[in-house]
Order: C-alpha cells, then structure tokens, then sequence
C-alpha cells in the first residue's frame, strides 16, 4: 500500500506560495543555516551530504537553494528511512545512498547510540562520555562503506558546489577515500571537527582534516558552531569549519 505523506493534504496554492518566497529569498541570498555561512555569490546547483542522518542539512539545503539538488549519503538503516520519507516532498532532486563514505570498499559496523546524531564507525572516546553522559553506545549495525574516488563516477554529477561531511569522529577516512575527487570536483566543503571525538590528547585529527584539505587545494574561509565545555579541561568541544578550494578564492 502506498505511503500518504501529509504534504499530500496541503493545497496547491499553499506549494505555490512556499515555492515563490524560497526562490524570492534565494535571490535575495537569505540561506537556512549552515548554508548561510558560505560565500553568498555562489550558484549551488550540488550538494553533497556525507552523514546525511535524518535530513536537517539536506532539507536546507534544497529550502536555501530553489534549483539545487542533493546526493546523500546515510549508512543506518532506520535513520535512512527517515531520511528518506522526509526528503520525499522533493520529488527528483534528492540521491539517498544507504551506505557509509569511508576509506576503503568494506563491510563494517556502526556504534547505535542512544542519540540518532552521535551514532559513529568509531568508537565513543572517553571526552565525548564525559561531556555527554545522555550518549551511549547500545549495539552495533552492519553497514557497508564506500570510498567516494570510486562511487562518484556514477553521480548525476561530477560538480560538487558544497562538500558537508558530518560523520561523528570518521571524518578523516572519508576524506583519505575521496581526496582525488574532492581536489578536482568541489568547491566548498563544510566539515565538522569534534576534539571531543579524539581519543587522546596526542590524537587529534583537526590537524590531519587541515592537512588533507590543504593537500586538496583547500583553504579555511570560516568557522562556525563553536561548542564549548565550561569547567573541562578541553574547553572547544567542537566546531564547523568551511574551506573553499584556492581555485576559486579570488573571485570573492
């Protein structure tokens, strides 16, 4: 039987107006957060969602950018299935991948925690429990793990306008995965780096995500986010940065 979505019960005219004052607000450069911290000149016909969850960056930005579409990718199978009924009121301009970005082509398993957006390939460090003691790992799940160098021949694209890549502490090997395509195809890339998700002191992978991407051609445009951790010694738990390809700098 077929799923009734309740954007089915809306009338026409109700889309008509929502349509017109996004693409009025696209013209005017207003975006939905994190898009609102790119630069605003950029004409996003591409984004692509790595860690996509249950969809809250791309329903923004498919809200932020009218014309645009998005290719996402989301390894659990229940968040999937959010992902998708949500992104459903997009007809043809959303691409799910129910599998995980990674640095190798694998079978592997995910931590299920009890918070939809902590769930991790990697496991819980002892800074993330101590400044989240909601969080906590319940059991694993089978997923499987892709390397984008290789996927991304079979985009609808091969123009990536925004890079997001939120994927709790696994951040490095999707970018080991995926440098080649990353360095030749993407404009702008939107990264969380969580100190929180380190494993020690001596391990902290902000340092190798800005190797990488200066290795890419990338360079740090902006931060945001910033969430601290008052009375602990690791006092930025973590934050968001934006880089944008040099290609590309001296037009702003």
């Amino acid at each position: 039987m077929r799923k009734i979505h309740l954007s089915e019960f809306i009338p026409p005219i109700v889309h008509r107006a929502q349509n017109y004052f996004r693409k009025k607000m696209g013209r005017e450069g207003y975006r939905l957060a994190p898009f609102n911290y790119v630069p605003a000149n950029m004409h996003v016909q591409w984004v692509l969602d790595v860690g996509a969850n249950v969809g809250d960056v791309a329903d923004a930005a498919l809200q932020s950018y009218p014309d645009a579409k998005v290719i996402c990718f989301e390894p659990v199978a229940k968040t999937f299935e959010i992902l998708k009924e949500r992104l459903a009121k997009y007809p043809g301009r959303a691409y799910l991948h129910q599998s995980a970005l990674s640095d190798k082509n694998a079978q592997d398993e995910i931590n299920i925690t009890s918070f939809h957006g902590a769930n991790s390939i990697e496991p819980q460090a002892k800074f993330h429990q101590n400044l989240n003691p909601h969080v906590r790992e319940l059991h694993k799940e089978k997923i499987d793990l892709v390397r984008l160098d290789d996927v991304a021949g079979n985009f609808p694209t091969q123009q990536i306008d925004i890079l997001k890549i939120d994927v709790e502490g696994h951040e490095v090997a999707v970018l080991k995965g995926g440098l080649q395509f990353i360095a030749k195809h993407v404009d702008v890339i939107i990264i969380e780096v969580s100190l929180m998700r380190d494993d020690s002191w001596e391990n902290q992978a902000l340092f190798e995500v800005f190797a990488l991407l200066k290795e890419a051609g990338f360079r740090l445009i902006n931060i945001m986010d910033l969430h601290r951790a008052q009375g602990n010694g690791l006092m930025l738990a973590q934050m968001d940065c934006v880089f944008r390809h040099k290609r590309n700098l001296l037009d702003d």
